[in-house]
């Protein structure tokens, strides 16, 4: 049966992306428990890039290869060019198995040099075939030649001169997001926790009719065991300048009252909180200079009660609780305070 070219494209393109659908999963769990404990060269992008270029990659060989049967699959010349370029895609996936599924830098460093052969090949017989498929190969030849750089460099940093087969005690931390992370690399140190931070969030703008100030603030706040209750923060303009008079318990009616320095910028904040039904109710008021007066922002909090939950829960609570940053938070609300436009 004769495919319609539309349909060879579509074919094409989803083949060599499922290609990187494969090799993720030998990557993806990695990442966090293995990779991420390695010593990175300077030059060593971040993990957030590889998935948009690998996507853009596979999608240009899809396309490539589309040239190439489009020039008549029962021509041998193009059967021979199919045959090496699939040839390629395994090898792909391979080193992905090899890399992140075995955890062997060298001997995925041979494999990824037989995986660069393969492609110079492919473009070789392309180009006799279809001058723009073998072009559209060019990003992926010289990626994957950045990648055997890379791959030589975490090797030489990490494995050159140690012993490879070090067998880590199968031992895991619970970070603050619930996720867990275990001790690898060469020498057994624990992953780093993957890390929250501002520009994670998603941020909205709200404008304050009284005031007639806008500022942004984060819709979510990431956490698990933590939940806004009055949010966003209300704000309030007072025109008596700024100071801050310390004191109280935070278990009182009037709640504890201590000054934060916080990026260089000046805080009075007061939290007041309350048990009810298993969580911890903050109200909290971040009081700050703007403009000769003080701005006040004002939002209420619920602590989910870690000791409720069992383990690994309770200590992922513990861990969300210590290293979630609130004065972090507000504090860019307070930078992005605006007279509304």
């Amino acid at each position: 049966m004769r495919l319609p070219s539309w349909l060879k494209l579509i074919l094409a393109i989803l083949g060599c992306e499922l290609a990187g659908v494969v090799g993720s999963l030998f990557t993806a769990p990695n990442i966090p428990v293995w990779y991420a404990a390695l010593n990175k060269p300077v030059f060593n992008p971040p993990n957030w890039i590889f998935a948009p270029v690998w996507t853009a990659l596979f999608a240009f060989m899809g396309l490539a290869v589309f040239l190439i049967w489009q020039k008549g699959s029962s021509d041998k010349k193009v059967k021979i060019a199919v045959s090496i370029f699939i040839g390629q895609l395994v090898l792909n996936i391979l080193w992905s198995m090899i890399f992140f599924g075995l955890r062997s830098p060298f001997y995925a460093l041979l494999e990824i040099i037989l995986l660069w052969l393969a492609i110079l090949a492919t473009i070789a017989v392309f180009a006799k075939i279809s001058k723009p498929a073998a072009w559209l190969l060019a990003p992926y030849i010289l990626w994957v030649s950045f990648a055997v750089y890379l791959n030589f460099a975490l090797w030489q940093q990490n494995f050159v001169g140690k012993n490879q087969s070090v067998a880590c005690v199968l031992e895991a931390k619970i970070c603050p997001d619930g996720s867990a992370v275990v001790r690898a690399g060469p020498d057994c140190q624990f992953a780093p926790c993957p890390e929250k931070t501002n520009a994670d969030f998603s941020w909205a703008r709200k404008t304050d009719s009284q005031t007639g100030l806008t500022f942004q603030y984060p819709l979510d706040l990431l956490t698990v065991y933590l939940h806004p209750v009055d949010w966003p923060p209300q704000l309030r303009l007072t025109i008596q300048p700024f100071s801050c008079a310390e004191g109280g318990e935070e278990i009182a009616r009037a709640g504890k009252t201590e000054r934060r320095q916080v990026d260089n910028r000046a805080y009075c904040v007061t939290q007041a909180s309350e048990g009810a039904a298993g969580s911890i109710y903050t109200n909290y008021v971040y009081a700050f200079p703007y403009q000769n007066q003080t701005a006040i922002f004002t939002f209420s909090l619920r602590f989910v009660q870690c000791a409720n939950y069992d383990e690994p829960q309770q200590t992922a609570c513990l861990n969300e609780r210590s290293a979630f940053d609130l004065d972090a938070v507000i504090d860019q609300c307070a930078r992005s305070l605006r007279v509304t436009d």
